[in-house]
């Protein structure tokens, strides 16, 4: 599980709908809270610098904005809340390092605190991925991790954007990720695709474009 819900969405709304929960001008003033050595704040300055490239969003150190992200790396794993809140206690980010501290996985935590959910929890997800709960490792095969994981939202939650499924998406789980093993995936793809889902390198063309349409960005 590397997503947090704030207390008003679980089980009511998707944030990436609302305005609210969107971070005002595409400005995520930001705060490193956690100890992290200099090749890896290296690491997320150039995740970061994957969105000040191609997106109109800027991740830039805190003054004295009242509302800011916080970058932990608490032994708790990759995880982030969805989208702003105007309750500092739900806008982190956490990055526990080492294991976490690789671009795509920066870029796709950052990319939840943005406002955005896994791709393949679209509401059209049932034509790209099957999802085998049996292959699951047992301590995940229970209704709360599906829910928090993999359930599919609804199409009046989330906007598409018109733009189509990607399996290469960096908002996309390893085919195994959660596996009991790895003769076994837990995601299959219906349509043609070679390899594993997801990128460990940062944001997809789709990403990129999803972002642009939500923050209303200007075309480069």
């Amino acid at each position: 599980m590397d997503i947090m819900l704030k207390p008003d969405v679980v089980n009511s709304v998707v944030p990436v709908v609302y305005n609210k929960y969107r971070w005002p001008d595409a400005i995520v003033p930001y705060v490193i809270k956690g100890v992290f050595s200099t090749t890896q704040r290296t690491i997320i300055s150039k995740a970061m610098a994957q969105y000040t490239a191609s997106t109109c969003v800027r991740f830039v150190p805190r003054t004295t904005e009242a509302t800011f992200l916080t970058i932990d790396n608490s032994p708790t794993g990759c995880w982030s809340y969805i989208g702003r809140s105007l309750n500092n206690s739900y806008n982190l980010v956490n990055l526990q390092a080492p294991s976490c501290i690789t671009t795509g996985t920066v870029a796709h935590e950052l990319m939840h605190a943005l406002g955005f959910y896994h791709e393949f929890t679209r509401s059209d997800r049932d034509d790209y991925v099957t999802i085998d709960t049996g292959a699951l490792d047992p301590k995940y095969q229970t209704t709360a991790f599906y829910n928090a994981n993999y359930a599919k939202l609804a199409a009046n939650l989330t906007p598409l954007y018109g733009i189509p499924y990607n399996y290469g998406s960096v908002m996309h789980y390893s085919k195994w990720a959660g596996a009991y093993n790895q003769s076994r995936p837990v995601m299959n793809n219906i349509k043609p695709w070679t390899g594993d889902f997801g990128n460990k390198v940062g944001l997809a063309a789709t990403d990129i474009q999803a972002i642009n349409f939500m923050y209303a960005c200007p075309l480069k």
